[in-house]
């Protein structure tokens, strides 16, 4: 089912155990891709001509990087695999599905939300009604159980 059958509430939301646990699974499988596209993007750059490979690998890399969450939150019903796994995924605060301006929106905050280690983004979530990180906020979404 796309989005959520109804405006979600507080207890909705109380997925920050999950949320962390997702955010560690997609960084391990961000990882592990990283290191494989790195790898392979070297080699075949290195084909191409020693700088450039370099250049051509490191690109690849950060593309995946930062593309990965706000695509598949954007596009895949509002889940990357992590939150797959876990059983959450982001909707909008009205219930709706989140779309890839939201997503994008919400993902470009991770910037402020990530710094200490996502201290900042736990600090926000733990203090907030409806458990949001500044992202969240700002994008009008938030993070619940799948139904």
């Amino acid at each position: 089912m796309a989005g959520y059958s109804r405006p979600p509430e507080r207890d909705d939301t109380d997925v920050i155990g999950p949320r962390i646990a997702a955010q560690i699974a997609d960084q391990i499988l961000v990882l592990f891709i990283a290191i494989f596209a790195g790898v392979f993007l070297g080699a075949v750059g290195s084909v191409a001509g020693g700088e450039a490979g370099s250049a051509i690998a490191l690109l690849g890399i950060l593309g995946f990087a930062v593309g990965y969450t706000f695509l598949l939150e954007g596009l895949w019903d509002g889940q990357t695999l992590g939150k797959k796994l876990l059983g959450i995924k982001v909707v909008k605060e009205d219930g709706s599905e989140c779309d890839i301006g939201a997503s994008l929106l919400r993902n470009l905050l991770r910037i402020i939300d990530g710094l200490f280690y996502y201290a900042v983004g736990f600090i926000f979530m733990a203090s907030s009604d409806k458990r949001q990180r500044i992202g969240d906020k700002l994008a009008n979404t938030v993070v619940v159980r799948e139904e």
